[in-house]
Order: C-alpha cells, then structure tokens, then sequence
C-alpha cells in the first residue's frame, strides 16, 4: 500500500501538469509561421527577371499557331525508327523513306506527338520555326502490317535532322572519364554560342541541354568537335525570353544552369 503523503504527491504531480498545458501559449498556424518548401536551385535559375512563359503559352500563341495540326500530311512515307535517346515529350521518332517536298529523306526527323494536341505540341512547332528546323507539320494515318494504315491518325512534326549523335555514342566518349570530361569541355563553350544567341537574337531560352539532348560530329582525324548543336525543343525546356534580356545575364545563367545539367 502507498502512504497517504505519495498518494497526495501524485495528485499534486497531475494537477499541476493539466494547470500548466491549459496556460501553455496554443501553436499558431497562422501564415506567417508557414514555411514555403524551398525551390531547387534549377527551378530558381528558371525565374531570372528576363525569362519570360513556356513557349507553349497561351499569350506566346496566334491561330496559324493554333492550326499547325489541322492538315492531314499527304506524301510522308515513315522509314526506321530513331532512338529517342531519353527524351519524353515524343510518341515516336523516325526516318523519312522517301523524300519530301524538296528534303531529301536523310535529312528529315519525324516526330510523332502525344496527344492531346494542346500548347506543349503547338510550342514545340513554333520553337521549330523560330530557330529555323521546322519542315511541316499535321496528322499523318500510320501505317500497318501488309498495306494497312491505322484508325486514327497521329500528329507529327517533321524537322531537319541535325547532324552527329549523342555524346555517349561518340569513340570518344567511350573512353573513360578523363575523355568524357575533355569532350564536355569542348563542347561546351559551342553550346554556349548557340543557346545565348537564340535567347538574345531570337528571344528564345532553350535550357533543357543536357547530353541526352546535344549532336555532336568529331573530325576522324583528331577526333576534336567539328560541329555541335541543340536538338530537343519540346515541353517544358522552351521559354519566351523579354525584350530587356542582354548578352551578359544570358551568359551567367548558361554556366549556371551547364553545371546543374551536364554531369560527366
């Protein structure tokens, strides 16, 4: 049996802690105690003062813009599938078979779209036309086994096929790190020209230029770069840029965002 003095202590014990809780200051929820989930630092790189909309913005759009799918493509024969090396934004790549409208087969991508046909798809062919590699663009009936075609048609953008491959897929690259890395060096200085140009001439940001999304042609001889460019203008890597932009800020941010993107 307890004594009567630790009974009493008890029930002093847990008066006190009910007395004390019911005095306690309550937690406050109030905004001001909320804290925002902090951004990565490349969203924050996508928020510069002179980055303006997705490409695909309703305000960056006309109605030609609006009709680039309208059309059913007459003409177009698919060749072989392409590897998409990655990318998401897509429902097929191709070769052309036969040429078409003045292109000759070789030099012509066929992108198949997702659907819906919405502001990602329509971005994407006026992002094309900005920087000069669009060709066309419509719903095409894609063929079956033995002559068939199907249902219901796709839409596709066809564009100019950019020269080279892949980093990854380059003798180079294949080599070992200390190779890798010298290859990213080289290359990166080029991009650079390319994606600050088209920010600052052609106001457009094109900031999704990671390996998986840049052609490179390495000279037999030396194996030194020879040519590189940008190959991906689809959602969500395209932006408007602001008539105020200047060469300077465009630069800054390049390095910036190379450092976040392209990882040897």
């Amino acid at each position: 049996m307890y004594s009567t003095t630790y009974i009493l202590f008890l029930v002093w014990h847990i008066l006190s802690i009910f007395t004390t809780a019911s005095y306690a200051k309550p937690i406050s929820f109030s905004p001001q105690h909320l804290v925002e989930s902090p951004t990565s630092p490349e969203e924050d790189l996508l928020k510069q003062p002179w980055i303006g909309e997705l490409y695909g913005s309703d305000s960056n759009l006309n109605a030609e813009d609006k009709n680039a799918f309208k059309k059913t493509l007459q003409g177009v024969v698919l060749g072989a599938p392409l590897d998409a090396n990655g990318g998401g934004f897509n429902a097929g790549l191709y070769e052309l078979h036969e040429d078409y409208n003045g292109h000759k087969a070789g030099e012509v991508v066929v992108k198949c779209m997702p659907e819906p046909i919405d502001e990602k798809t329509w971005g994407e062919v006026k992002a094309l036309k900005t920087v000069d590699y669009f060709i066309d663009s419509g719903l095409l009936f894609k063929p079956k086994a033995h002559g068939q075609h199907e249902d219901k048609p796709t839409p596709v953008i066809l564009m100019k096929k950019i020269p080279g491959v892949i980093p990854a897929k380059t003798s180079l690259w294949k080599k070992g790190r200390v190779q890798k890395v010298k290859l990213a060096n080289a290359l990166k200085p080029k991009i650079k020209v390319e994606v600050v140009n088209w920010a600052v001439d052609k106001k457009i940001l094109v900031s999704d230029f990671h390996l998986k999304n840049i052609h490179v042609v390495l000279t037999e001889k030396d194996a030194t770069v020879e040519s590189v460019s940008v190959l991906d203008f689809g959602f969500p890597g395209v932006y408007t840029v602001k008539p105020t932009v200047n060469k300077p800020e465009v630069e800054e941010w390049f390095e910036k965002r190379w450092k976040e993107r392209v990882i040897v």
